[in-house]
């Protein structure tokens, strides 16, 4: 693969894995949590919905991505900066790399390492923390664990992930938030890559 589709997938990479600010990440203050509420978020979104992020790496540099998600179903397109993309489909553990300027299909080894930043399920410890406004849109704040990762998340009654902050078990984290929402459906072949691509394999 070119240079400029090697740069974005190891952006994304990056990302997903939770890269490492110069200084310690704090949350963004929240109000008190209701009297009364669920104590895990709507993993999945019950419509679809468009939503660009800004993705911090350091106070000095940001980026900005584009997910887009099916409603009622764990599959993704992340649009990078680099007009690539990436289409997730947790169920079947698929991860590919699309590079409309190459016409290619690259198939990425699976990582459940991808949770959290841009995904919830249903092994994941979730406690009720508040509420916030970010993007124009109310969410709930919940402290979000797993095996290898903790922080919080906050997500709309909808189930779209607005904020999250994450810190792996090695100390490094990652911020990423909302800077926009539409829910304007996509047509379905935004989820799928062009059959006339060419399929190629990471390099080693």
């Amino acid at each position: 693969m070119k240079a400029a589709s090697v740069g974005a997938l190891a952006l994304f990479l990056l990302v997903a894995a939770g890269p490492a600010p110069s200084g310690p990440a704090k949350a963004p203050p929240v109000t008190p949590p209701a009297a009364a509420g669920p104590e895990r978020p709507q993993l999945t979104p019950t419509r679809e919905a468009s939503v660009l992020y800004r993705i911090a790496s350091s106070p000095t540099e940001s980026y900005e991505i584009r997910i887009t998600s099916l409603a009622g179903n764990s599959r993704r397109r992340i649009d990078l900066p680099d007009k690539t993309y990436m289409l997730i489909n947790p169920a079947a553990e698929q991860l590919q790399m699309v590079s409309p300027f190459e016409g290619t299909v690259m198939n990425v080894p699976w990582s459940s390492g991808l949770g959290l930043q841009f995904t919830l399920d249903p092994s994941m410890k979730f406690s009720r923390k508040g509420t916030a406004t970010i993007a124009g849109l109310r969410c709930t704040t919940y402290g979000v664990s797993t095996a290898v990762t903790s922080g919080e998340a906050c997500v709309t009654d909808d189930g779209v992930m607005l904020r999250t902050l994450a810190q792996n078990n090695r100390g490094q984290r990652t911020a990423v938030e909302a800077i926009s929402v539409s829910y304007t459906p996509a047509p379905d072949t935004d989820y799928v890559p062009p059959a006339s691509f060419e399929r190629v394999s990471p390099r080693p």
